[in-house]
């Protein structure tokens, strides 16, 4: 076995720049990073490859006729563009269509029967009656022909013609008695007794007359067996009643984990659909409603044990191990499934491509009520699924006392609170889940109720179950409060049970927060936990939880007053199909974006280019070392991402002394609501800079429209549940606001849509224009906003003054070292990169400032002021009126082909800007720590890129072996078993051989859609969704 760098693309050119890994020499090569073993086919193999990609070319049209052939824009007809145009006026003749089925249609004159040619007549004597059955096709039968036709189909609808119109009917009243045992053919010793059966097969439900076989060929099936083999499931295991088809069953299955449908509302279609009179009571169909809860929920869970392969195992369905039955994400990393041999050996920069990234959440819609008098029904496979074990779960419980909570992220504990209070009545308040961040899937053993709230106790025992069998190398854990989470988790493993402790004993361990939900912790803390600066991650943003809850919520109506059994088993039941869709869905998802990364990817490399350019290489050393120091022990090094000195308090420290001053006026008592007001305000705080956010990402342009514009979407939501929590700490701290909120509402258009989630309007103390505030809010609250605003404005202007040096830094090096087209378009992208950071800061602090005259006055600070558009520069950046007619008059006589020079001269005689007289503003020290942060992040963003690239090929190649390891696997079920007769050995080998064939067809699809070439894969997606959807480059 041998180590050895794969051929390096050719169209990224190496960057002799230290990577994020702790200092090691890190040569840009695309994702051709290394491979194990030369008989590894898959590990030399390069997944869409992009040597020569250009955004340009990929731009280009695709060669005549392909157009056409292969994903391709057709020609726009109105059949398919709109096709209800073409509808509307034939509508008449639809309609006449439809009530010609109402009557005989073709056989209006002399109807008789197709078979026996016997004519409709009921004066005679036997009545001759016709039937028709819509299954069979719309032709007329006589009563024997019927019934001997459907000797052998009895969950046909039929009706009767009554000379008038047609009535339904059933089989059964017509005197057909079904053959079980023989499929319908007849049995030399049938049981002469006659069983009345219920069958649902939807839409109908059927009432039948059946017969079970007493003959040799069933001499080994019972009466249970018997219905079973003929497809129908019976509701219970001792002289059953009802059944239900395999097909119904199947059916509902799938209208429930797609589209949520209940057991009540599903029964109530096809009471409807057999009998639209049974609801007014003129009518009476039995009701079915526990049955088929109690069979539709024992089939899903025999699915599961099916596709798990249980029934293959020669020790039985009993001694199914924990989490045997979830489906597995195919792209993560498992050892002795899909990683190449010898992956441990791997140089360690190259570690991360075997890294486990995890995404840990609580949901509160998941809840459960106390049921009085309910049965113990537990779940029919504790444990073997998605659920925790439940009664070492209970066990380590047990002795639980409510945790003494470490926060020090004051507003993110007014948006969430760790120990939820309100779970009066509910026997569950909530689950806590453990998905891979990248791919969205549930772990196994990946999610646990929650009695009271997200407490460290219940989410420390849910995500070591999830990591259960755990051996790699490397984990990232990204949560929301993983802030606090991490603090004492070490400590706290010991209080685990003991197969659990060692799990992560050799592993290395780093945490973060989720991209979307950092934005609701302190600055201090973002920057110290974001995702942007974990090594390895590439782009993960940690949010794929969220996304997990959005699609399990629906199932929230449905199980909110379900017994814990039942429960339990349906959102097992929703979760297993939320992971099987998201595995099939692999051969798009990584496809597209890999397109996204290796674009972005070498946009960030020619950036970083540009800014590393700018800096001296012993400076350059001195920051790696820097990065690796803080990266190897955050606690003891300055965060190089950061500016150390600011000039001014930071944020947090003003946040902490005014939520002392607010202990220190409430003298001990306990807060309202159970939160503090400085956490309220500052809430509302982070909530104002999330609307600026959203709105400055509307604004930006992007790689493919679409991606941004589901997760801006995702934003808005998880923006608006923020704002209805504020809302509720509003009430307490504003009774005021009632009345400013309903008279804002009443002055609304009432034909106008709602306001947008970055649009709504909070009503801050400050903002409570046309009401005394001192009346809408309690006491101290302005105060209180005051001071932190004031520190708001502070320090937005310390971080708009570091931007602009930083700017000024990137201008002047261009100004003296560029030249040539791309170069100069590239440093112009990248000037313009920092300048919208520069306008972010600057709305900050204008939002800050208007808010803080409303509650202090203009001039209350006087070294604060109106910040317009022409004081955020620096000296030399703005030009006088005349700056262009003076530039070309240096042009005049120089000769053809003279260029103005770059630096030319703008004003001589500006005014400083205010923003740099005023306390605080920057010095030559802090200026060349500005230069530091902006390098220090383009090297983060550039590395995560790459990675991002070699983390999406490298998941290919997992997904890929993943599926060669599943088909041989299936292959290997094949004679485990001795102890069936030939029938059920024969069954067992077909359905081992049919999920080998499967996998294989699915991996052979999936390697041939990733064999396309980058550029190929653009121009088609370009051609199916067009330009201005997919690519954004200007």
């Amino acid at each position: 076995m041998r180590r050895a760098l794969r051929p390096r693309d050719q169209n990224v050119p190496d960057i002799d720049v230290d990577d994020d890994y702790g200092g090691n020499e890190f040569t840009v090569t695309g994702d051709r990073g290394i491979y194990l073993s030369n008989d590894d086919q898959l590990a030399q193999w390069i997944p869409t490859p992009d040597d020569n990609f250009d955004e340009e070319q990929a731009r280009a049209p695709l060669p005549q006729g392909t157009q056409e052939t292969v994903l391709g824009k057709r020609k726009q007809y109105v059949s398919t563009k709109d096709p209800m145009s073409l509808w509307r006026p034939l509508k008449s003749e639809f309609l006449a269509e439809l009530l010609r089925h109402e009557g005989l249609g073709d056989d209006s004159v002399n109807p008789r029967c197709v078979y026996c040619e016997a004519a409709f007549n009921l004066q005679a004597f036997p009545p001759i009656r016709l039937f028709k059955c819509y299954e069979c096709g719309q032709f007329l039968q006589c009563l024997n022909c019927c019934i001997h036709h459907h000797a052998r189909s009895p969950l046909h609808v039929v009706k009767e013609w009554n000379g008038n119109f047609w009535v339904p009917c059933t089989l059964a009243k017509l005197g057909l008695t079904y053959q079980l045992g023989h499929g319908g053919f007849p049995c030399p010793v049938p049981d002469p007794r006659v069983h009345n059966l219920t069958v649902i097969e939807e839409p109908i439900i059927h009432e039948l007359r059946v017969q079970y076989c007493k003959c040799a060929k069933s001499d080994d099936a019972d009466n249970i067996e018997q219905l079973l083999r003929n497809g129908w499931y019976p509701a219970t295991v001792t002289d059953p009643g009802t059944c239900a088809t395999f097909r119904t069953l199947e059916t509902y299955r799938l209208y429930n984990v797609v589209g949520s449908m209940n057991v009540r509302d599903f029964v109530t279609s096809v009471e409807r659909a057999t009998d639209p009179t049974a609801s007014s009571g003129m009518t009476w169909l039995p009701d079915r409603y526990k049955q088929f809860g109690r069979v539709s929920r024992q089939w899903s869970f025999l699915l599961r044990l099916k596709r798990a392969g249980r029934g293959h195992d020669p020790r039985g369905v009993e001694k199914t191990a924990l989490g045997e039955c979830a489906v597995r994400c195919w792209a993560c990393p498992q050892d002795g499934r899909n990683l190449p041999e010898g992956w441990r050996e791997v140089d360690p920069k190259y570690q991360f491509l075997y890294m486990l990234i995890l995404a840990v959440d609580a949901n509160f819609r998941l809840r459960n009520r106390i049921r009085a008098n309910e049965l113990e029904d537990p779940s029919l496979g504790p444990g073997w699924g998605y659920w925790v074990e439940p009664q070492s779960y209970r066990e380590h419980l047990k002795n639980y006392v409510n945790e003494t909570e470490i926060s020090t992220c004051i507003a993110f504990a007014a948006l969430l609170q760790k120990d939820t209070r309100m779970t009066t009545g509910l026997r569950v308040s909530g689950v806590g889940g453990c998905v891979c961040a990248r791919h969205e899937c549930m772990r196994p053993n990946g999610i646990g109720d929650l009695q009271k709230g997200e407490r460290y106790a219940n989410m420390d025992f849910i995500v070591l179950a999830a990591l259960a069998g755990f051996s790699l190398l490397w984990l990232t854990i990204s949560y929301d409060i993983g802030c606090q989470w991490k603090i004492n988790v070490h400590s706290r493993l010991k209080l685990l049970p003991p197969d659990m402790r060692d799990t992560l004993k050799d592993a290395k361990l780093q945490f973060a927060l989720p991209v979307w939900h950092a934005g609701s912790h302190n600055e201090d803390c973002q920057n110290e936990n974001s995702l942007s600066f974990r090594p390895g991650v590439g782009r993960s943003d940690g949010e794929g939880v969220e996304r997990t809850w959005s699609r399990l919520n629906t199932a929230s109506f449905s199980t909110k007053d379900a017994g814990i059994g039942v429960r339990a088993d349906a959102i097992e039941a929703k979760i297993d199909d939320h992971n099987f869709l998201k595995n099939v869905g692999q051969g798009e998802a990584l496809q597209r974006r890999l397109l996204i990364a290796i674009a972005e990817r070498d946009r960030q490399i020619a950036a970083f280019k540009d800014v590393n350019k700018t800096v001296e290489k012993a400076v350059k050393t001195e920051w790696r070392k820097a990065i690796k120091l803080w990266l190897e022990d955050p606690t003891k090094h300055s965060n190089p991402y950061t500016i150390s000195r600011q000039g001014c308090p930071t944020e947090a420290q003003v946040r902490l002394e005014v939520r002392k001053d607010e202990e220190a006026l409430i003298a001990g008592s306990a807060p309202l609501h159970g939160q503090s007001a400085t956490a309220f305000l500052v809430a509302g705080i982070q909530i104002e800079d999330s609307q600026r956010r959203i709105i400055s990402q509307l604004k930006s342009p992007t790689l493919i429209a679409a991606d941004r514009d589901n997760k801006i979407q995702e934003w808005c939501h998880a923006l608006l549940v923020k704002i209805s929590k504020f809302r509720t700490l509003q009430k307490v701290y504003m009774p005021g606001a009632a009345a400013a909120l309903e008279a804002h509402e009443a002055a609304r258009d009432v034909e106008a849509l709602p306001p947008r989630a970055e649009s709504v309007k909070l009503f801050m103390p400050s903002q409570m224009t046309g009401i005394d505030p001192l009346r809408g809010c309690v006491s101290g609250l302005l105060e209180m906003e005051a001071k932190l605003r004031l520190a708001q404005c502070e320090n937005s202007l310390a971080s708009l003054r570091s931007r602009l040096h930083a700017k000024r830094h990137l201008i002047t090096f261009r100004n003296e070292f560029i030249i040539g087209q791309v170069q100069s378009t590239r440093a112009r992208v990248l000037i313009a990169e920092v300048g919208e950071r520069v306008d972010s800061y600057a709305n900050r602090y204008r939002q800050g400032y208007s808010a803080l005259v409303n509650l202090k006055g203009a001039d209350a600070y006087p070294h604060l002021r109106v910040l317009k558009p022409e004081h955020v520069q620096l000296d030399g950046d703005a030009a006088e009126s005349d700056s262009a007619a003076r530039k070309k008059l240096t042009m005049i006589g120089s000769g053809r082909g003279a260029r103005t020079p770059r630096n030319a001269p703008g004003s001589t005689k500006q005014v400083m800007s205010w923003i740099w007289t005023a306390p605080g503003a920057l010095d030559e020290e802090t200026m060349h720590e500005s230069v530091r942060v902006e390098w220090s992040r383009a090297l983060a963003r550039k590395t995560r890129w790459v990675e991002e690239v070699m983390l999406l090929r490298e998941e290919m190649r997992r997904v890929l072996r993943y599926l060669d390891w599943q088909a041989e696997w299936w292959r290997s079920r094949v004679g485990l078993r001795d102890d069936l007769p030939l029938e059920g050995l024969g069954g067992l080998k077909a359905y081992a051989l049919k999920q080998a064939a499967w996998h294989d067809r699915l991996a052979e699809f999936f390697r041939t859609k990733w064999n396309v070439p980058a550029v190929t894969v653009a121009q088609h997606l370009l051609a199916e969704e067009g330009a201005d959807q997919l690519f954004s480059l200007e």
